[in-house]
C-alpha cells in the first residue's frame, strides 16, 4: 500500500464516521424533544380529564361569577347521599387534586393554572412546561358546565 492509498482510505473512513455521528446526534435530539412534547401534552390532557369529570358532577364552586381568574378552585357535589369536596391548587409546579382528603398530583411541570366561572361555565387555563433544553410549552383551555342545581 502506498501513502496515497492510506490517506484516501482514512479520508473515506472519516467521512463515514462523520455521517454516522451526525445521524446518531439527530436521532437523540429528536427523541429528547419528542419526549418533552409528550410530557407537556400528557400533563394538560390529564388535568383536563379530571376537571371535566369533577366539573360535570359538581353543583357548586368557590369561584365568583365573572371575577378575575384564580389559581385554585373548589368543587362540591352530592353523589348517592355522600358529599364530595374537590380542591384543585397549584403548588410549585404540581397541580394537586384533593378529593375528600385524598391528594393526587394530576399534572407536573405546570407553570400556570387559572380558574374562572361565568354563568356556570368553568374555564381552566393550564400551561405545562417540562424542564429541558427545548423550551417546550403546552397551553390548553378547558371549559365545562357545572351540573344544574336541583
Amino acid at each position: 500500500m502506498t501513502l496515497v492509498e492510506v490517506l484516501i482510505a482514512a479520508a473515506i473512513g472519516a467521512m463515514i464516521i462523520a455521517v454516522v455521528g451526525s445521524a446518531i446526534f439527530q436521532f437523540t435530539r429528536v427523541t429528547e424533544k419528542g419526549a418533552e412534547s409528550f410530557t407537556a401534552a400528557h400533563d394538560v390532557q390529564n388535568i383536563g380529564h379530571w376537571i371535566n369529570i369533577d366539573g360535570k358532577g359538581a353543583n357548586t364552586t368557590n369561584l365568583v361569577d365573572d371575577a378575575a381568574p384564580v389559581s385554585s378552585m373548589t368543587l362540591t357535589w352530592h353523589d348517592g347521599g355522600q358529599s364530595h369536596t374537590c380542591v384543585y391548587s397549584l403548588v410549585d409546579t404540581d397541580l394537586k387534586r384533593v378529593d375528600n382528603g385524598n391528594t393526587t398530583i394530576i399534572g407536573r411541570n405546570v407553570t400556570n393554572a387559572e380558574f374562572s366561572i361565568s354563568q356556570r361555565l368553568i374555564t381552566a387555563n393550564v400551561t405545562s412546561e417540562p424542564q429541558g433544553r427545548w423550551g417546550i410549552s403546552e397551553q390548553i383551555i378547558f371549559k365545562v358546565y357545572l351540573r344544574p342545581t336541583v
